[in-house]
C-alpha cells in the first residue's frame, strides 16, 4: 500500500510540474523581462533624484530596493534589486514645486525624477527638463502601458512613464441599499437622479458620506473629477448635490469609511483603493466596491530622466526605469504594505487585487493636460469653494431646503422631470461675488478662480477674505433659489 501511495505521489508531482511548464510556456501572460544574467558585468552607479515622495515614501523605498528585495521566497535566496542592477547608493531632493523640477532637470543637478503628479512630469516634459528615453528594452515595455500613463515630448518621443498608480472608488453598502431601495448607481451623475436625491430628502437618509475636501486627497480627486469630466456647472451641481445636499458630512476618512461599513448611516463613500480594499476585506457580504463608470478617478507616480543628467547618471536611470517596469511591477507592487498602488502592467502579479485592476482600468478617469493645468492651477480656489458648500452649516441647510422643496413639487407630480433637473442644474451656475481684486461684481467660472488661484500663490488676495466673500455670495445665491418657491 505504501509503495501505491509513493507512486500516486509522485505522479501527481510529475503532472503538476508538466502542466505548470505548459501553462508557463504558453498560456502564461509574459512581459519583456531584464534576467540577473543580462545584469551581470555592470559598472556602480549612485543616483540623485529629485522626487515628491513623502520622507516614508523615500526611506521605505530604498528599504526594499536595497535589501528586502533580495529576501528568500520559497527558500530561495536571491540578491537585493540593488545588487542586481549595481546602484550602490540613491539620494533623494524632494520638491513638488515644477520650477525647480525644470530647473534640476535641466542643470543636470539631478540625475532624474521620480514619483510625483502627472501634472509635474507632463510639463518638465514639455518645457524641455527630460531626456527622451531611447532604451531599447524600455521602449518595448513602454508600449504595453496606456498613453495616458506616459508622456511624449513635441516630436513624439517618449520622456516619461508611469511607475504604478492609485485608484478612487466608491465603498458601497449593499444592505443599505436594499433596507432604503436605493439602486446601486453606477456613474457620479447618477447620484443626482430623482431616485436618490427625492428618498435622502424624504425620508432623512445620506446617500454619500463626505469630508472636507481639505482633509484628504480623496475629495480633492472627486471634486476635480467632477469638474473636468462634467464641466464647470454640471460638476458644481454635482458637488452640491452629492457631498452636501445628500451627504452626511464626517470629520475626516476613517469616520467616512466607518459610516458606511460600520454604522450604517450612509450608501456610499469614495476612497483610495487600498482603503476600499481593507474596508471590504473585513465584511465582504455586506460591502461592495464600485468604480464610477468612466469617471475613476486616479493619481499617478511616474518616473523620468534628467535633461542635463550625466552619461553615467543616464546609465543609472535606465536600470531604475527597467527595474521599476518589470520586477517591481509584479513582486512589489499591491504584495508589499504600503505599497498597494497598481501597477501599469503586473501581468504576472500573483495579488488577489489584480482582479479590482482589470475592473478599474476600463473606467479610468483623466482629465485632457491644458484642462488638468487650469484646474491645478484653480485649485487652491476650488477646494475653498468646495469646502464652503461641505462644510459652512448654514449653506448646507439651504441646500438641503432647496432639494427638498424640489423633492415635494416632483413627490407630488407638479413638476415633471425636465423641470426637476432646472432647479437641479441652478446649483451649478457660477456665484456672484465682489472680486477682491477689482472691486467689481463678477461670476466664479473656470477662468476667474484660475486667476485668483494664481493671485492667492502670489499672495495678492487673502484667503480668508475670499473665504468671506464667496460664503456670503453663496448665501445670498441660496436666498434667491429658495425665493423660486415662493412665487
Amino acid at each position: 500500500m505504501n509503495r501505491t501511495l509513493l507512486i500516486v505521489v509522485a505522479t501527481v508531482i510529475i503532472l503538476g510540474i508538466v502542466g505548470y511548464t505548459t501553462y508557463s510556456f504558453f498560456f502564461k501572460p509574459q512581459e519583456v523581462k531584464v534576467t540577473t544574467d543580462e545584469s551581470k558585468g555592470l559598472k556602480p552607479v549612485n543616483l540623485t533624484i529629485m522626487t515628491a515622495w513623502s520622507q516614508w515614501a523615500r526611506d521605505d523605498f530604498k528599504r526594499y530596493f536595497f535589501a528586502e528585495s533580495g529576501m528568500p521566497r520559497a527558500g530561495i535566496f536571491e540578491s537585493p534589486a540593488a545588487m542586481i542592477w549595481n546602484i550602490t547608493d540613491i539620494v533623494y531632493v524632494f520638491s513638488n514645486n515644477l520650477n525647480e523640477w525644470v530647473k534640476a532637470g535641466t542643470e543636470g543637478s539631478v540625475n532624474g525624477f521620480m514619483g510625483g503628479p502627472r501634472y509635474n512630469f507632463t510639463l518638465a516634459c514639455i518645457y524641455g527638463a527630460f531626456r527622451p528615453i531611447e532604451d531599447p528594452v524600455i521602449l518595448e515595455v513602454a508600449k504595453q502601458i496606456p498613453d495616458p500613463l506616459k508622456g511624449y515630448t513635441a516630436e513624439g518621443k517618449l520622456c516619461w512613464v508611469t511607475m504604478y498608480y492609485n485608484i478612487f472608488g466608491w465603498l458601497v453598502n449593499k444592505n443599505y441599499a436594499e433596507r432604503n431601495n436605493l439602486p446601486i448607481p453606477e456613474s457620479w451623475d447618477d447620484l443626482i437622479k430623482p431616485e436618490y436625491v427625492i428618498p435622502a430628502m424624504m425620508n432623512g437618509i445620506a446617500v454619500f458620506a463626505s469630508t472636507p475636501v481639505t482633509d484628504r486627497g480623496n475629495m480633492e480627486n472627486a471634486v476635480t473629477v467632477m469638474l473636468s469630466k462634467y464641466g464647470w456647472e454640471k460638476g458644481w451641481t454635482i458637488i452640491a448635490t452629492v457631498f452636501s445636499g445628500i451627504a452626511s458630512v464626517e470629520p475626516n476618512v476613517r469616520s467616512a469609511r466607518d459610516s458606511v461599513l460600520l454604522l450604517d448611516k450612509a450608501l456610499l463613500t469614495y476612497l483610495e483603493f487600498p482603503e476600499c480594499y481593507r474596508a471590504y476585506s473585513l465584511d465582504p457580504q455586506k460591502v461592495i466596491i464600485v468604480f464610477p463608470k468612466n469617471g475613476t478617478g486616479l493619481w499617478l507616480s511616474g518616473i523620468a530622466i534628467a535633461k542635463g543628467a550625466s552619461n553615467e547618471g543616464v546609465e543609472g536611470m535606465y536600470r531604475l526605469i527597467r527595474w521599476w517596469l518589470t520586477d517591481a511591477q509584479d513582486r512589489m507592487l499591491l504584495n508589499r504594505s504600503g505599497w498597494l498602488h497598481m501597477p501599469v502592467l503586473g501581468l504576472n502579479n500573483p495579488s488577489p487585487r489584480m482582479e479590482f485592476k482589470r475592473k478599474a482600468d476600463p473606467h479610468l478617469y483623466l482629465p485632457p493636460i491644458d484642462l488638468e493645468v487650469k484646474l491645478g492651477n484653480a485649485s487652491d480656489v476650488i477646494f475653498l469653494y468646495a469646502d464652503l458648500l461641505i462644510e459652512n452649516a448654514t449653506i448646507r441647510s439651504m441646500i438641503k431646503e432647496y432639494l427638498n422643496k424640489i423633492s415635494q413639487l416632483y413627490s407630488q407630480k407638479e413638476i415633471g422631470t425636465d423641470e426637476y433637473y432646472n432647479y437641479i442644474y441652478q446649483l451649478g451656475k457660477p456665484v456672484e461675488f465682489i472680486d477682491p481684486l477689482t472691486g467689481e461684481k463678477t461670476q466664479l467660472t473656470l477662468d476667474k478662480a484660475v486667476e485668483l488661484g494664481l493671485a492667492l500663490q502670489r499672495g495678492n488676495v487673502n484667503e480668508y477674505v475670499l473665504k468671506q466673500t464667496l460664503g456670503n455670495a453663496l448665501i445670498e445665491k441660496m436666498k434667491g433659489l429658495l425665493n423660486l418657491f415662493s412665487t
